[in-house]
């Protein structure tokens, strides 16, 4: 080959370097744009009748107005607790939820994908032990070979074993009937069981029925009573952008609660069928900042330690691993 033809060659080889460069840093950017405009067909939020935040959501269409101009649905399901919740989540079947503190850790051992994005709310008190209003107990150590109801796997089981505990009991003191929350009022006005423990707002619709009054809630210290909102790790991490907007759409439904305390009990009264009343402990009594803080970690660690003690946790890991505030924090910039 001539040295001109051998110039002429390699100016070729440049040109078409530059080119395959171009179209190389093309594709790139196309790939980038396509996997940020992508979208779910829709989004599943789970919820039960102590998710206040999402309740609001619900009532106010916030989720929907958050999504309108994208076209993906909201579809929400009802649940009576958090441990069926977390089988939604391992089905694929739930993309967001609010729960308790215990089934999510319980979630994490089994080797569900799931994490906790924000607080859904602070109640000092949001855990109870109930008995009847004419019962003879007086104290915790009076429940000694009676019968208590509680859901087991929920945050009041929890409660329950640590109050026990706290009087001198064990579990093995008591005889623990599994029962969901919608069946305790049945339960004790029948004298089935002999107390209930549970969580806000049934232990209010207990009181509010007259068929219970509280013996000992979690005000005491016994516990730290928090509400998660959780997410499927597989959706978040796929779709970023739509999980911190659903956070976006929480932060406006806190606000409104906080700025509309009346307002926002009427509609969160109505969304659950339950009476203002049953929900203005939980809503007046709350913290709503959704900040994760270190107190909210060491309580799932409380949680975490007493499944390892029992021999419930299936496999262990560090509770951090469940945490993750990138799309709260985000938010916020």
């Amino acid at each position: 080959m001539g040295k001109k033809n051998l110039i002429v060659a390699v100016l070729m080889l440049f040109v078409i370097g530059i080119f395959a460069a171009g179209c190389a840093g093309k594709d790139t950017k196309t790939a980038e744009v396509a996997k940020k405009t992508e979208k779910p067909k829709e989004i599943h939020v789970a919820y039960q009748n102590s998710s206040i935040i999402i309740l609001l959501a619900k009532a106010k269409g916030l989720y929907e107005e958050e999504f309108a101009k994208d076209g993906v649905d909201i579809k929400y399901d009802l649940y009576l607790s958090g441990p069926p919740m977390i089988e939604a989540f391992a089905g694929g079947r739930a993309d967001f939820a609010h729960t308790g503190d215990m089934p999510p850790v319980s979630a994490r051992a089994a080797g569900v994908d799931i994490k906790v994005i924000s607080r859904a709310g602070y109640t000092p008190a949001g855990n109870a032990l109930l008995i009847r209003p004419d019962s003879p107990v007086k104290s915790v150590t009076d429940l000694k070979g009676k019968k208590i109801a509680v859901q087991v796997g929920s945050s009041a089981h929890h409660f329950l074993i640590l109050l026990l505990q706290k009087n001198g009991l064990s579990a093995n003191d008591v005889n623990i009937v599994n029962l969901p929350a919608s069946d305790h009022q049945a339960a004790l006005e029948t004298k089935n069981v002999d107390a209930i423990a549970t969580w806000e707002p049934w232990s209010s619709v207990l009181e509010n029925a007259k068929a219970g009054k509280i013996l000992e809630d979690s005000s005491s210290g016994v516990k730290r009573y928090i509400g998660v909102f959780l997410a499927r790790n597989d959706f978040a991490k796929q779709y970023p952008d739509y999980t911190e907007r659903i956070l976006k759409a929480n932060e406006k439904a806190a606000a409104f609660m906080k700025t509309n305390p009346d307002e926002a009990l009427e509609l969160i009264a109505k969304e659950s069928k339950l009476p203002v009343s049953a929900i203005a402990r939980i809503v007046k009594t709350s913290d709503w900042d959704s900040k994760i803080i270190p107190e909210d970690i060491a309580a799932l660690q409380q949680v975490k330690d007493f499944l390892k003690e029992t021999k419930v946790l299936k496999k262990d890991f560090d509770i951090n691993e469940l945490f993750d505030d990138r799309y709260y924090k985000k938010l916020k910039q």
